[in-house]
């Protein structure tokens, strides 16, 4: 309805705030490391803006409830959601930057393939979503202080999988104009991760409109 869009307008454009004052130096590291991943045309160093990204709205989480948010007249739904959206806006971007990164890149080295273009933006785009998914429905159950277990989990299983990962993906390159997956391999990849984002975001919205204050 007409009072929910409002109310979710207002939660984003607060987070919006709280991201610029607060959150400043994640971009700038996004930056660093999508420059670090084009130069060195590895996508290992690619994944890390990404996984930079998915660390902000939990962040802002924890400044919600460190000023009681949750006292407002805001549904519990909508202060899930809004955070949902608000990984997928981060994520975007992030991925966007490293596309124009690598765009750059490749226009100066004279490699430029259209092609791997989609295919990298959509595998950065899954391996962001895969942390906040597994650590938000820990986060809205228990709460961000009690629920960073989970924060620190899911990121140290998502570095050990890149680490043991690292001498297969240290030899992708970011162009990935030869990538050897399939499309449909990567639309199914693409639903696989959004079916379990969608999970999740099911499951915060049960946990946080049942958790007691």
């Amino acid at each position: 309805d007409k009072g929910g869009s409002l109310n979710m307008k207002g939660l984003l454009r607060k987070d919006l705030y709280l991201m610029i004052k607060y959150c400043r130096l994640f971009f700038i590291l996004i930056i660093v490391f999508s420059f670090a991943g084009a130069w060195n045309n590895n996508l290992f160093f690619a994944l890390y803006p990404i996984t930079i990204s998915s660390i902000i709205p939990v962040n802002l989480l924890s400044y919600d409830e460190k000023s009681n948010w949750s006292l407002y007249p805001c549904s519990r739904k909508e202060i899930v959601s809004s955070k949902y959206i608000l990984t997928v806006c981060t994520l975007t971007l992030s991925a966007i930057i490293v596309e124009i990164v690598q765009i750059i890149n490749m226009i100066i080295r004279h490699n430029f393939y259209i092609s791997g273009l989609l295919t990298i933006f959509t595998i950065i785009f899954i391996a962001g979503l895969l942390p906040p998914a597994f650590m938000f429905p820990f986060t809205f159950k228990l709460g961000a202080e009690k629920g960073r277990f989970a924060y620190y989990i899911g990121f140290i299983l998502l570095f050990a999988l890149l680490g043991s990962l690292q001498s297969v993906i240290k030899n992708l390159p970011l162009g990935l104009a030869h990538f050897p997956f399939r499309s449909y391999y990567i639309l199914i990849l693409l639903f696989i991760g959004l079916l379990l984002y969608m999970i999740s975001w099911i499951l915060s919205i049960k946990f946080y409109q049942n958790r007691e204050f």
